[in-house]
C-alpha cells in the first residue's frame, strides 16, 4: 500500500470532528428542552454578529422569567431576521439556572445537530469502511501470492 492511504485520515479525521461538534450542540439543545422552561418573549430588536464572511442579524429578546427577573438577551436564531420583526411574541426556552443558554423554541438547531451529527458518523464511518475493505484486498491478494509463490 503507497503512503498515499495517509490522504484517508484527512476524511476520517474531519468526521470525527464534525461529529464531536454537532454531538455538543445535540446534547445541550437535548438538556435545554428536558430542563427548560418555555416562556413567551418579546423581540425588542436586532443585533448583527459577523459569524462568517457576511453579517447575521440575531433578535434581541426581553421575558420576564416567573421569579420576577427580567432579561434580555440576542439569541441564535436560524430565522431570516425579517420573520421575527420588532414587537413580535416569540416562545423562548431556557433554564433559570442558566439563563445564557435560553434559545428561541424550535426544532430547526435540533435538526441541524441530528444532521451534522449524521453528516459527520457517514464520514469517519464510510472512510474506515474503505480503508479496511482495502487492506482486506491487499492482504488477501498478498496470501494468494504467497501461496503461489510456494
Amino acid at each position: 500500500m503507497s503512503p498515499a492511504w495517509l490522504l484517508a485520515l484527512i476524511p476520517f479525521l474531519a468526521g470525527l470532528a464534525v461529529t464531536a461538534t454537532y454531538a455538543v450542540q445535540l446534547v445541550t439543545e437535548i438538556l435545554r428542552r428536558t430542563t427548560g422552561n418555555v416562556i413567551e418573549a418579546t423581540v425588542t430588536g436586532h443585533v448583527a454578529s459577523r459569524e462568517a464572511t457576511y453579517a447575521t442579524l440575531h433578535p434581541v429578546v426581553s421575558w420576564t422569567a416567573p421569579d420576577g427577573t427580567a432579561h434580555e438577551r440576542a439569541l441564535p436564531d436560524d430565522a431570516p431576521a425579517r420573520a421575527l420583526p420588532e414587537g413580535a411574541r416569540v416562545r423562548v426556552r431556557f433554564d433559570p439556572a442558566h439563563p445564557e443558554l435560553a434559545a428561541l423554541d424550535s426544532d430547526a438547531r435540533h435538526r441541524q445537530a441530528v444532521t451534522g451529527v449524521c453528516v459527520g458518523i457517514t464520514l469517519w464511518a464510510g472512510t474506515l469502511i474503505v480503508v479496511i475493505w482495502r487492506l482486506a484486498y491487499v492482504l488477501n491478494h498478498l496470501r494468494e501470492y504467497v501461496s503461489w509463490r510456494y
